[in-house]
């Protein structure tokens, strides 16, 4: 059996970023997450050991804000894929992270489009 003990948890800003990463690859058309390359104007895909590089975390008016910029697959229905992930995004943040989803912004880019082929 679980009990509840009693006292605060605090997460730092790189664990949200992987939290956030992690449930961003689990989503239907996510092809991984993006990073800029400096002055190149190139986007490299990320390895996974690498997710927390592509998801910008601040805060705003007293809100967590979540920037994810990812790589989407090519032929799939953006707003569909974009709505799923920010709810998956938001959800396992709350499930494993204890953030309270209200005080949660979720900013998606779509930094690239590629292939799986």
């Amino acid at each position: 059996m679980c009990d509840t003990i009693a006292g605060t948890l605090s997460v730092s800003n790189d664990v949200i970023a992987d939290i956030a990463g992690y449930a961003a690859m689990s989503c239907y058309g996510v092809v991984g997450m993006a990073e800029q390359e400096q002055g190149a104007g190139a986007v490299r895909i990320l390895p996974s050991d690498r997710l927390r590089k592509g998801v910008l975390v601040s805060s705003e008016d007293g809100r967590l804000v979540l920037d994810l910029h990812i790589v989407l697959e090519a032929g799939v229905n953006m707003k569909s894929v974009c709505e799923n992930l920010s709810s998956s995004v938001a959800f396992t943040c709350a499930e494993i992270a204890q953030l309270d989803p209200a005080n949660l912004k979720i900013a998606i880019h779509i930094d690239a489009l590629k292939s799986r082929a």
